[in-house]
């Protein structure tokens, strides 16, 4: 009985420290760090912004690929926004379909300070608080200067209207 009872005790005092151990990554706000973009003919100009209060390095990773084989990446950018600045650049793109993906990750350099992390995926130590976005380029202008639907390639108008589907007119992701 004496046995068991002290077995009792060493497993509950096991228990703490294997979840201090073990601890998952720290739950990163999904809008301390976010990405927009925005679409302009075959442009597109994305703002990083940098919300959270870290005291470390974030870096992010920003890619542009076409819709139908991601891992065929157009445009690459790697960023460092420090903590409550944003970042702007841009890329020109061909005419196409594409989808923008997005990883951020605070670099704590401590194995023992669980990084956070921000983007659409989870790639790695990465955690998905963002959709992909998805464009077509070149954007067709929301006022009458385009004139007639009679008047558009049957291309561009099937592209929109995937990415209408997609949900990709909002262009901004958090």
């Amino acid at each position: 009985m004496i046995k068991s009872v002290r077995a009792a005790a060493a497993a509950a005092l096991a228990a703490p420290l294997l979840a201090t151990v073990f601890a998952a990554p720290a739950s990163a706000a999904p809008e301390d760090v976010t990405l927009t973009a925005e679409v302009q003919g075959n442009d597109v100009a994305f703002t990083l912004t940098n919300n959270s209060d870290s005291p470390h390095v974030v870096l992010c990773s920003v890619y542009i690929a076409p819709a139908a084989t991601p891992s065929n990446a157009v445009f690459g950018e790697i960023r460092s926004p420090s903590a409550g600045s944003e970042e702007r650049f841009t890329a020109t793109v061909d005419d196409g379909s594409y989808q923008i993906e997005w990883y951020c990750r605070e670099l704590t350099g401590d194995p023992n300070d669980p990084e956070e992390s921000w983007g659409t995926g989870n790639e790695g130590k990465y955690t998905k608080t963002a959709d992909l976005i998805f464009f077509t380029a070149p954007v067709i202008p929301d006022d009458d200067s385009a004139g007639s639907l009679g008047d558009l390639d049957p291309g561009v108008l099937v592209g929109v209207l995937g990415a209408l589907a997609a949900g990709s007119l909002a262009l901004g992701s958090s």
